[in-house]
């Protein structure tokens, strides 16, 4: 009789767990699809500004991501918990990592925010002739954490987005 009691109880636990993978699989699917809703009536709304379009993949892009981390990280907490690990101090330790690690990358986060903030407000694209600080060139390449250019010379200058504090852009 305990041995059917246990089978029984591993039967549950096995069927919990295939249901928190599933659950989480249905609600970052469902978070992504309701990112791409939104995101295609921004493509509705401007059709012919392709810059416009190439930074919305790039944000949405990121969301999907999050997305899928934030679900993923949140399932293995849950099934570690549903299979009697003690979660608390994987939690606090990953805490006090994170804050550690968020010290050490402040740069890299204040790059990140300012090169979202570049796309949001369409400050330059792609292929904008732009002057910062004493550098001018031809914007060859954006992403969150860096801005390159291309001098008249053929020269790359690597600009960090954090740096970039006021930006003349050439018409």
């Amino acid at each position: 009789m305990n041995q059917l009691n246990s089978l029984i109880q591993d039967q549950n636990k096995l069927v919990a767990a295939v249901l928190i993978i599933v659950l989480a699989y249905l609600l970052s699917l469902i978070c992504k699809m309701v990112v791409d809703f939104i995101f295609r009536r921004i493509k509705r709304r401007f059709p012919s500004e392709a810059h416009m379009l190439a930074k919305t993949r790039t944000i949405r892009g990121i969301l999907k991501n999050m997305i899928d981390a934030v679900f993923l990280f949140t399932a293995l907490l849950m099934l570690l918990a549903h299979f009697g690990f003690n979660i608390l101090p994987l939690i606090t330790g990953a805490s006090i990592l994170g804050l550690a690690f968020s010290f050490g990358a402040q740069t890299l986060f204040k790059d990140m925010i300012a090169g979202f903030f570049i796309v949001f407000e369409d400050q330059f694209s792609v292929g904008d002739k732009i002057k910062v600080k004493d550098f001018t060139g031809t914007v060859y390449k954006m992403t969150l954490r860096m801005t390159v250019l291309k001098d008249e010379k053929g020269n790359f200058i690597y600009l960090s987005n954090s740096q970039i504090e006021n930006v003349t852009r050439f018409k």
